[in-house]
């Protein structure tokens, strides 16, 4: 669903109708709320063990990959591997159970190397294990994205659930960069279109869910404040306006 139309939806049910011109609900507070609500919507299904849409994940497609400093390393790499990471940081992934990061998948650009999770701790330890030094997988650390490898690939495909879309989406992939270099605000950029006119990841069943429970929270949330619901020059009590 389109961020703006999600935004108008909070704030007419929170006004209970049309919004006062001074309301003090911006769209980027009410956008905090939706995100806050969405990570709790999605980790709730995700820990029970319920299936999440695809509608909820977003890719970050040509992740590019640098070679890390040995400082960096938690170990020092197998003889003929390297360890590599992402050039820019990640966005902030979401989290579920005993605190894995919710990344579908980290694959090669063609799908054929697929990089399976393990944790910066663990890693000092499977150089020495025969069954699983030469598995392909990943770390995150500071917020970038280590992998081992003999042959490093130049860039990597990213699936997951992110705590902020728009984050997410304007992620500096290759790709993206050359684009963005030969596009105008009319073109395929996505730097180019407004964020409100972007589409909020979310299954079609949590929408009026979501809605609700931010308009919730922000009533909850401004309760016992003063609002200005009326178009005067003085705030009025929230109960003494609509």
């Amino acid at each position: 669903m389109i961020l703006k139309e999600l935004i108008q939806r909070v704030q007419s049910l929170y006004s209970k109708g049309v919004q006062s011109d001074d309301s003090r609900l911006s769209a980027r507070h009410i956008y905090n709320v939706l995100l806050s609500v969405r990570a709790t919507l999605i980790t709730q299904k995700a820990n029970k063990r319920q299936h999440v849409s695809q509608w909820n994940y977003q890719t970050l497609n040509c992740v590019e990959l640098i070679k890390a400093e040995p400082y960096e390393c938690p170990c020092l790499p197998a003889v003929g591997c390297v360890i590599l990471r992402t050039k820019h940081p990640l966005p902030q992934p979401l989290t579920g159970l005993m605190g894995g990061h919710m990344l579908q998948s980290v694959t090669s650009l063609e799908g054929s190397i697929i990089f399976s999770e393990t944790t910066w701790e663990a890693k000092k330890y499977k150089k020495g294990s025969k069954f699983t030094s030469n598995k392909p997988d990943y770390f995150i650390r500071d917020n970038y994205l280590y992998i081992t490898t003999k042959k490093g690939p130049k860039a990597i495909s990213i699936t997951g659930l992110f705590d902020d879309p728009l984050e997410a989406d304007k992620y500096p992939g290759i790709c993206k960069e050359e684009i963005c270099k030969e596009s105008t605000p009319e073109d395929v950029c996505p730097d180019c279109i407004s964020p409100l006119n972007k589409d909020l990841p979310i299954e079609k069943d949590m929408v009026k869910t979501l809605i609700e429970m931010s308009a919730q929270e922000l009533l909850s949330m401004f309760s016992q404040g003063r609002e200005d619901l009326s178009n005067n020059t003085r705030d009025s009590l929230k109960e003494e306006g609509k």
